[in-house]
């Protein structure tokens, strides 16, 4: 009897051998799915619950993958009503706000109804306190992954995504002020990040709750590129450390995907609890080897490659492709559990026909 694509994940981050290797839809937001479902990049970005729920079944139809992230969802009632559109724009109404959807980059702008004065800048801890209360997901995005996984999770692993609280509190400062607090405010960067961190037990929970067999823990800025091997150390690893161990206990899976210059931490990502680890592809004149990541996490933990999301899609090269997707599944390793991914997530332009020749590189490939 034939595995479904979901057990072949498990399988992989169990670190069992496979009847043959899976692989992992990697897209962020709505970014790619709409072109899947037929529809406007901004009827799903402005979309309701029923049009996300839709567009995560045509995701799936289209590629049959194995994996697929769950990472946005439309938790409104109603789609967004298109009341103007231009040459550079679309403008839309989603639950009584105005926003603009710009065709050349793919991004959101809110029109506000008037001035709106953003949040105060966090100074104090006790500004923290104030601002940022433990609890859990979103509702709706619970909701909403019940949902998807109800509608194709006998089929396909549906991997919800988070981050770390480290991650959290730099997103909440901002890079410069995030920066500039690890260095000269350790305790207030701290006090932050734990404030998000206490979110991991519930959330996880809530994760598994919801029919979560696996976790996708993003973690954006643990790159050598960004911060010295040291400063990884002591402000990111512990961080991703307790995301892993709650995740742990909420019987998840988990997955840790790292961007950037991971190379001189690669020992300490094989040193947490994770069961699989993800990487970006190469960039800035630097990148790290499915065969290197192999050789430090040794032969029967899972790994996930990094196939390059962006220019060799846009080439759209089958022969490269297929080139490219069993050079990495023979740098893993006969016999060694692994997942075929792309570095970072789909772009909403690549073409259609590239995700294809991915999914069949990979349903093609033979030991020899």
């Amino acid at each position: 009897m034939t595995s479904t694509g979901r057990q072949l994940a498990l399988d992989a981050l169990s670190g069992k051998p496979a009847e043959r290797l899976p692989w992992l839809m990697l897209n962020w937001g709505f970014d790619y799915i709409w072109k899947c479902a037929g529809i406007e990049p901004w009827q799903l970005a402005l979309g309701g619950f029923e049009t996300w729920v839709n567009a995560y079944r045509a995701a799936y139809e289209r590629h049959k993958p194995d994996i697929i992230i769950f990472d946005s969802f439309g938790a409104g009632a109603e789609d967004g009503v298109l009341i103007d559109e231009t040459d550079d724009k679309w403008v839309v109404l989603f639950e009584g706000e105005q926003f603009e959807f710009i065709k050349s980059s793919y991004t959101l702008r809110h029109v506000p109804s008037g001035a709106v004065e953003p949040p105060p800048p966090l100074e104090t801890i006790a500004d923290i306190d104030r601002r940022f209360q433990p609890g859990g997901n979103d509702p709706g995005r619970l909701r909403g992954l019940k949902a998807v996984i109800q509608a194709i999770g006998e089929r396909v692993l549906v991997l919800p995504t988070c981050i770390p609280g480290y991650i959290a509190a730099c997103y909440a400062l901002g890079f410069e002020r995030a920066m500039t607090a690890m260095m000269d405010d350790e305790r207030f960067f701290l006090h932050l990040a734990d404030r998000f961190e206490e979110c991991d037990d519930l959330r996880m929970r809530e994760f598994a709750d919801a029919g979560a067999q696996a976790v996708f823990i993003a973690d954006a800025w643990a790159s050598a590129d960004v911060l010295s091997p040291e400063m990884i150390r002591k402000f990111a690893l512990p961080y991703q450390a307790r995301s892993v161990d709650a995740a742990k206990a909420a019987g998840l899976k988990v997955i840790l995907w790292n961007e950037g210059d991971v190379a001189p931490i690669l020992a300490d990502e094989a040193a947490l609890n994770i069961d699989a680890f993800a990487f970006e592809q190469p960039r800035k004149g630097f990148g790290v080897s499915v065969a290197q990541v192999r050789e430090v996490f040794g032969p029967n933990r899972c790994i996930l490659g990094n196939l390059d999301s962006e220019h060799m899609l846009q080439r759209n090269d089958p022969d490269e492709i297929r080139r490219e997707v069993h050079s990495q599944i023979r740098q893993s390793g006969r016999g060694a559990p692994f997942i075929v991914s792309f570095g970072s997530p789909l772009p909403s332009n690549t073409p259609e026909s590239a995700v294809d020749a991915v999914a069949e590189a990979v349903r093609k490939f033979k030991w020899r």
